[in-house]
């Protein structure tokens, strides 16, 4: 395991290989403990002899903030990647829907998708990342069910929402800023309150909580 930089680059040395053709497959973890797709690719490696592999576009990681969503509502589609990045998103349904969206400087993204235009019933989503003239593969995909406006949904509980979502109510407002803004430079922070891992909130917690804003 290697920790990537500011910018989304690793370095990763693997010694002790025998020469002959490998198989190589990598993934990444995003700052929730998202996973990405696995990524594989062959190399051929010499015995005695250095093999560097570069340009690896790792793809993005990717989540949804619910499992269903009440047709005509929007579906938040989140996950981090390289910082900076163009985010293009694909929706699978009889007719097929793109988007995209802008990676901020810690490389992590949003895009709020209106289900009006989707059929009742199960739809899939990935992602990929585009930065200069790199582009990544596409995502893993996820999935979301639209249902009716009658259906009466469950409650949200911690395991579906969204992190900075701090009352699992579906939404990121002045709720969740109060609750986040109580421990505000104290120490023991739990984890819940700390989104970028740091140990503590601080005005970086807030900028991700404001990128997520929903009001």
């Amino acid at each position: 395991m290697v920790k990537a930089n500011a910018n989304a680059e690793f370095r990763l040395k693997v010694a002790g290989v025998t020469g002959g053709n490998y198989m190589f497959s990598l993934y990444s973890e995003d700052y929730k403990g998202i996973r990405s797709s696995l990524l594989t690719f062959p190399v051929v490696v010499t015995a005695n002899v250095t093999t560097e592999v570069s340009g690896i576009y790792i793809a993005p990681t990717i989540a949804v903030d619910r499992e269903s969503v009440k047709q005509g509502e929007n579906v938040a589609i989140f996950g981090q990647t390289s910082p900076h990045s163009l985010i293009e998103f694909t929706v699978h349904s009889e007719a097929e829907f793109t988007g995209n969206a802008q990676a901020d400087a810690n490389g992590i993204y949003l895009y709020n998708f209106n289900t009006a235009p989707l059929e009742l019933g199960e739809h899939f989503t990935k992602s990929k990342a585009i930065l200069n003239s790199e582009q990544s593969t596409y995502s893993k995909s996820v999935a979301f069910t639209v249902v009716s406006q009658k259906t009466q949904l469950p409650a949200y509980t911690g395991e579906v929402c969204m992190k900075v979502d701090l009352n699992c109510d579906g939404r990121v407002n002045l709720v969740d800023f109060s609750i986040a803004a109580y421990w505000y430079k104290r120490p023991n922070v739990p984890a819940r309150m700390d989104f970028n891992g740091d140990k503590r909130t601080d005005l970086i917690d807030f900028s991700i909580m404001a990128f997520y804003w929903t009001g």
